[in-house]
């Protein structure tokens, strides 16, 4: 084995000679079979007799190789009455899992006195978590940062006598009384009683690479066992170091498109998140608390290559401000994907608005001893569903592969990755291809990623791609031109409906499993689309109805570009099979929905929220609506009274209706006493970060409860009454500074950290004490502040002048399709 092993480099080796010349050849291996038995977790099969089980390669359910999507979500951070929408948006995206932090502090904020109520009703969300048919990860800590206060530990146990996060008695006596309370609020929600939590995380970014370090993780393990919290899987963040030996707590892993918490306020090194290799770890993640990290690798890992805290984004920080693009997230996923993850977790995935509670605010700042300062209430992330449930650009992308990862996740599992030498090794490299090959046996998937965050990476012309396969066919793709910032993903000897697909240079999107199934794949606009079928088990192919000729024992489909194409599949037992081509555009823009249990390819520039029964279309500041489904045989009902245009467009099913237009007025003018502002009466508990920060960096400026502040500019704000027909409109509020920060009747409703872009508030959210005017706060930025900026919000600042430039409201128009029998 070691000598076919030797043989293997030195041919990989040599084949990487011909890089020069745009050829690739790809050798696949004997990967190791899956070792089993050894992992100690909790209960893993259900009353009905459903499993979820693990080996050293794969997760499991009901024996089959599974890939689980986990999405991060904080219940007390969005308000319980968008929970399920919220839910229903992550669904839709693909997201299988749903991860969630139990903060200590949230429901213990006073000692014995625990509050599981309102936003805090863990119970509720696992609840509708079940509903949906999503799985539940709890991250129970009982430390875990998630930018808390204090990392979610209440203010008065952070001084207990022996100290906290080690096997101290007087803490594991407050964990055990904690943990039982959480063990009683989920009772009867755990797999092994039929319901929806699968996983646990215990504790975050703790080392526990040395004895006594494990031992307190292992106790903690213990502890909430026997508080009923028992679960097929759990987990432990995989930095800083741990002990990878051990075979009781998964290690999970993350990596994120900046680091706003980096001391720094330049430019930061490029990221090596977005080469393909065998690293786990990002060493940047959690160097403000935990310092330089060492490099951990996948090689030879005991258990599944799994991610935790893949960043949706990233929560920017008072000294540092970066703007994330689609790109700098849906790259790196495509990434780990091909670098081996087998499980893809985001944090965040939704992000949200920190509450306040009755003592103190819930913010990580420097005056809980933090370095870093966040904004009070947004915990927006650049995430793909931010603050208010707005869609970032990321959501699109992330939905397009996790879809894939969905349908064609057993075929993806339990491959291992092979990354040919040669490959691109330095993130600062724009010219060399950067790959990675993911096989089982003979069949696989080629990665490929030319997108490098803040770099401008080379177009790849003329690409040639060989796959030697273990029974010693080559298979060899037509020469590819990849443009600059793609990611692709071309599969090779795929099972299709029974028959092989040697070899595409389109990437699989989704099958429809319906009477005659539709496989959805979709080209990318400089790659030549092609595809290539055994013909042993086909009778007859058709492109767009037009027969294909086939060569030997080969049919091979060259389709052009920019078009949508049907291929059909007849079997020599005359059974039928589809595949749609899509554009890439298209696919953006694509949605698989069940509705009736029937499935369908919805394609829109609308948002889509699917229900049990039926389905809102969401436009933003757009009251007309079109929507093309396919396969085009659906029977769909609209509201009463609304004008819809339903007619059949090649292929497709095309609907097309508008809504009335919502007049939304809004005015702004400068208040010179905001002094009338103060509220008579503390409605809120101070805070407490503007306490001994240096001048360098002061952090916010702002209060809970209104106060002025010398050389800030005062806007109010004026707003109409929302109709009864929307349910949501956005205040946008374009202005440049430091930060802004919105009141209303003296108390602080929402903040922002300046960096380029307008203000957001979801005027839908209303308080009790709400009314239609509101007090906008603008903190001048000083050039002596020592802040890292954008450059494009930089230059910004320094062309205009600061303060409110622009008010507007954005509708948010919701209509209800449902199918009709």
């Amino acid at each position: 084995m070691k000598l076919q092993l030797f043989l293997i480099y030195i041919i990989l080796s040599f084949s990487t000679n011909t890089w020069a010349d745009k050829g690739y050849t790809i050798i696949l291996p004997n990967h190791p079979v899956p070792t089993e038995g050894h992992l100690k977790q909790g209960s893993h099969t259900s009353p009905s007799g459903q499993t979820f089980t693990l080996n050293s390669v794969y997760y499991m359910k009901n024996g089959k190789p599974w890939y689980p999507v986990s999405g991060e979500m904080h219940y007390p951070r969005v308000p319980r009455d968008e929970w399920e929408e919220s839910l229903l948006k992550m669904k839709a995206s693909g997201v299988t899992v749903i991860a969630t932090y139990v903060f200590w502090n949230i429901h213990e904020e006073a000692e014995g006195q625990y509050d599981w109520k309102e936003n805090k009703d863990l119970r509720r969300f696992i609840e509708l978590c079940r509903k949906h048919d999503l799985h539940v990860w709890l991250r129970i800590g009982p430390w875990c940062h998630g930018e808390a206060r204090y990392g979610g530990f209440p203010d008065w146990l952070v001084s207990i006598e022996g100290g906290t996060r080690k096997d101290n008695p007087v803490y594991l006596k407050y964990v055990q009384r904690f943990f039982n309370e959480i063990g009683q609020q989920t009772k009867g929600l755990y797999f092994k009683d039929e319901g929806p939590i699968i996983g646990v995380q215990i504790e975050n970014e703790y080392a526990f690479n040395n004895r006594s370090r494990l031992k307190h993780l292992l106790n903690l393990k213990r502890i909430a066992m026997e508080a009923g919290i028992d679960t097929p899987y759990y987990t432990a963040t995989g930095w800083p170091q741990g002990d990878l030996k051990q075979t009781e707590l998964i290690p999970v892993w993350g990596g994120y498109p900046e680091a706003p918490w980096d001391s720094r306020v330049t430019e930061l090194p490029l990221s090596r998140n977005y080469l393909f290799g065998s690293w786990a770890n990002d060493p940047a993640v959690g160097a403000d608390l935990l310092g330089k990290q060492e490099s951990a690798t996948t090689q030879e890992l005991q258990y599944p290559y799994s991610t935790a805290e893949m960043g949706g984004g990233n929560q920017i920080t008072y000294h540092r401000r970066p703007i994330i693009a689609s790109k700098d997230i849906v790259a790196q996923s495509y990434v780990k994907v091909g670098s081996g993850a087998n499980m893809m977790g985001y944090y965040m995935y939704h992000g949200g608005s920190n509450p306040i509670g009755k003592y103190t605010t819930f913010q990580e700042s420097r005056a809980t001893k933090y370095p870093n300062d966040y904004p009070i209430i947004s915990y927006d992330f650049y995430a793909p569903i931010r603050e208010y449930g707005q869609l970032h650009e990321s959501y699109h992308g992330l939905r397009v592969l996790h879809t894939f990862l969905n349908d064609f996740g057993a075929s993806i599992a339990p491959t291992s990755p092979v990354f040919p030498a040669g490959n691109s090794s330095h993130p600062e490299d724009n010219e060399t291809l950067r790959i990675s090959v993911r096989s089982q046996e003979n069949s696989g998937y080629i990665f490929i990623n030319n997108y490098q965050r803040l770099l401008a990476m080379k177009e790849q012309k003329g690409i040639c791609l060989c796959i030697q396969t273990l029974d010693g066919e080559t298979l060899k793709f037509p020469s590819l031109d990849i443009a600059s910032d793609e990611q692709l993903i071309m599969p090779f000897n795929m099972d299709i409906d029974g028959h092989r697909l040697k070899y595409a240079t389109v990437q699989p999107f989704c099958i429809l499993q319906n009477k005659v199934p539709t496989y959805v794949f979709f080209s990318h606009p400089n790659t030549i689309s092609e595809l290539s079928f055994s013909a042993e088990t086909l009778k007859e192919v058709t492109l767009n109805g037009q027969r294909v000729d086939k060569t030997g024992n080969v049919y091979t489909l060259k389709c052009k570009s920019g078009q949508t194409q049907l291929i059909q599949l007849t079997a020599t037992n005359e059974k039928q099979t589809n595949l749609l081509l899509l554009t890439e555009k298209q696919v953006s823009r694509s949605w698989k929905i069940n509705q009736k249990g029937k499935d369908f390819l919805c394609i829109t520039s609308s948002q889509l929220i699917p229900h049990l029964e039926s389905l809102t279309i969401r436009n933003i500041d757009e009251n007309q609506f079109e929507i093309n489904i396919y396969p085009a045989d659906g029977n769909w009902g609209v509201p009463n009274g609304l004008s819809v245009i339903n007619e059949r467009k090649g292929i497709f099913q095309n609907l097309r209706f508008e809504t009335k237009a919502a007049s939304l007025p809004v005015s702004f003018q400068e208040e010179k006493h905001p002094e009338l502002h103060i509220p008579r009466t503390l409605l809120l508990p101070e805070d407490n970060r503007l306490e001994n920060v240096p001048d360098s960096c002061p952090g916010p400026q702002y209060f809970v409860n209104f106060k002025p502040v010398p050389t800030s500019s005062y806007y109010t704000v004026k707003v109409p009454q929302l109709p009864s027909s929307l349910k949501k409109a956005y205040l946008m509020i374009d202005y440049t500074g430091d930060t802004g920060a919105l009141y209303n009747k003296g108390t602080l409703l929402a903040d922002d950290f300046y960096a380029g872009a307008p203000m957001i508030y979801d005027l839908g959210r209303k308080t009790p004490q709400h009314h239609s005017e509101y007090l906008f706060q603008v903190i001048p930025f000083s050039p002596e502040v020592n802040i890292y900026l954008d450059s494009s919000a930089r230059k910004r600042l320094t062309l205009s002048l600061q303060g409110v430039h622009s008010v507007r409201i954005v509708p948010v128009y919701d209509m209800i399709l449902t199918t009709v029998n």
